[in-house]
């Protein structure tokens, strides 16, 4: 991507002069001219500009002003101070000028300015990339944080003997309500736990799991077969289970709908 300049002189000649020297640069490309610091200020807000040519004795806001605006600016660009007061130097780098060049001016040191400009240029990438390269590394470290802790928020805790048992939901067959506990049959086995069915309800994903019945919480990918036990009655048949789950009447019609039968 060729460097984007701007050229900021109050004297037309000296911006065709100049124009013309930077135009024999096929990595560089001209993107306007400004007769003054305001105009100059104006461009750069409106347009991203890598490197400015300034000069320094203009009207309404002289090069020494201006420069000073634009290193305020978020991304300033780089400055370099093209004018015929030779006793500025000094005052021009305190500002942050990246080179400083008397008229008349001389190719080489137009070519000595772009050949820094094109350094700095290539630090400010290198950096910008490195910064958005770590940020991007730190975003996908929270994200997989979130993941696993999303994960495990999603495990249901089963305490037991002094012990604490993780139970992905995917794995749960059945809730049963058994007094004032809950037996959960799992695929790998049956846990016996303090939950109520009206806890496991709100809690488990109602993606998949359904209330057949006030006693009886099912996971539906775990549904083998829908009997008729005679008169309006139901029992549900589970993969990996040897219960029999009843399905209450009121409920048959809502799970029609929702397994789509």
């Amino acid at each position: 991507m060729p460097i984007r300049a701007l050229i900021v002189d109050d004297d037309q000649k000296e911006r065709i002069i100049l124009r013309y020297l930077l135009e024999q640069r096929k990595d560089l490309k001209i993107v306007g001219e400004a007769v003054h610091g305001l105009e100059a200020l104006m461009l750069c807000q409106e347009k991203k500009v890598d490197i400015v040519f300034l000069d320094i004795t203009m009207p309404k806001m002289d090069g020494l002003e201006t420069a000073a605006k634009l290193m305020d600016m978020k991304e300033p660009p780089a400055i370099v101070f093209v004018t015929a007061q030779t006793g500025m130097a000094v005052t021009a780098y305190e500002l942050g000028a990246l080179d400083y060049i008397v008229k008349p001016i001389e190719p080489n040191r137009i070519e000595k300015s772009i050949g820094k400009a094109k350094k700095v240029i290539a630090h400010q990438d290198y950096i910008e990339n490195l910064v958005r390269q770590r940020l991007k590394n730190r975003m996908e470290y929270i994200l997989a944080l979130y993941n696993q802790e999303e994960a495990l928020l999603k495990r249901l805790p089963i305490r037991e003997k002094g012990k604490l048992t993780l139970i992905k939901p995917e794995d749960i067959i059945v809730c049963e309500s058994q007094g004032k506990k809950v037996f959960i049959c799992t695929r790998k086995g049956g846990f016996l736990t303090s939950f109520t069915l009206n806890q496991l309800e709100k809690r488990l994903s109602d993606t998949y799991f359904f209330r057949v019945h006030q006693a009886y919480l099912v996971n539906l990918n775990f549904v083998d077969e829908i009997r008729n036990f005679g008169e309006g009655s139901y029992i549900i048949r589970l993969e990996n289970c040897d219960r029999d789950i009843t399905l209450s009447r009121s409920k048959l019609r809502l799970l029609r709908d929702r397994m789509g039968i």
